[in-house]
């Protein structure tokens, strides 16, 4: 992630605009990303808008804002990444005002090799709705 895009990701929330800012880098760029990490990506966006009914096209960024009320509002129960899929879910759920706002993310070996793999995203997905039944 760009620290640059912080302010452009806070922007709408702090001027009441939106309750959530979410990060896209698919709105915006996204250098060096594999193929296959973009097909997984694109993947849990078609998830999203199947199980959370929240039309979004970047489900997993880490780049968010959060109005007081949107933060009081959001219980978060998932470990792990399931929560990014926990708190979309739950943008719809209660009804927040949301926006997405272009941001730059720069892969590169090291960040790939820290990273989670492509595989992670179904557990992921498994955890998410197994949390979702249960809840």
């Amino acid at each position: 992630h760009a620290a640059a895009d912080v302010d452009a990701v806070a922007g709408p929330v702090q001027q009441g605009d939106v309750e959530v800012a979410l990060g896209s880098r698919f709105l915006g760029t996204a250098h060096g990303m594999p193929l296959g990490r973009r097909i997984i990506l694109k993947t849990g966006v078609l998830f999203t808008r199947i199980f959370s009914r929240l039309r979004v096209t970047d489900t997993h960024n880490g780049l968010r804002a959060f109005s007081r009320k949107a933060a009081a509002a959001i219980p978060i129960h998932e470990n792990g990444m399931a929560h990014a899929s926990e708190i979309l879910d739950e943008i719809k759920r209660q009804k927040l005002r949301y926006c997405e706002v272009p941001v730059s993310i720069r892969y590169s070996r090291d960040t790939l090799d820290k990273g989670q793999s492509n595989w992670e995203a179904f557990k992921v997905a498994g955890q998410f709705l197994v949390g979702r039944i249960l809840r």
